[in-house]
């Protein structure tokens, strides 16, 4: 690989010709900047492509959502009714179950207080 790589450096014709000078390479790159077309992308595309991505996002959120909604009903799954709202003071627990049949119950004490010793 080196020995290619330096036939390629001895052969190549750059190295033995003189570099422009400075104002050719001045109107060349001019000459290339003005040939870039104007940026296509205004501040007015950027707001539409962002509210058309959000449309998209919500209407795939939405679409979730009611399928999951879906598949609770069509598997016998009733929403929890609203808990009533319990005493000041009361220890009030909460009940959870995963389709695997995990129960959780979580017993919430407003009382608790965490003593810290260090």
């Amino acid at each position: 690989m080196t020995d290619l790589r330096n036939r390629l450096r001895d052969a190549d014709p750059v190295q033995s010709e003189p570099s422009l000078p400075p104002d050719a390479v001045a109107a060349m790159r001019r000459t290339v900047l003005e040939a870039v077309p104007a940026s296509r992308v205004t501040p007015a595309r950027w707001k539409r492509t962002l509210a058309i991505a959000a449309a998209a996002a919500l209407i795939a959120g939405v679409g979730i959502d009611t399928h999951r909604r879906a598949s609770r009903v069509d598997a016998g799954i009733e929403p929890a009714a609203a808990p009533a709202a319990a005493a000041a003071g009361e220890r009030t627990q909460l009940h959870f179950s995963t389709p695997g049949g995990t129960r959780i119950i979580w017993t919430l004490d407003p009382a608790f207080q965490l003593k810290e010793n260090r």
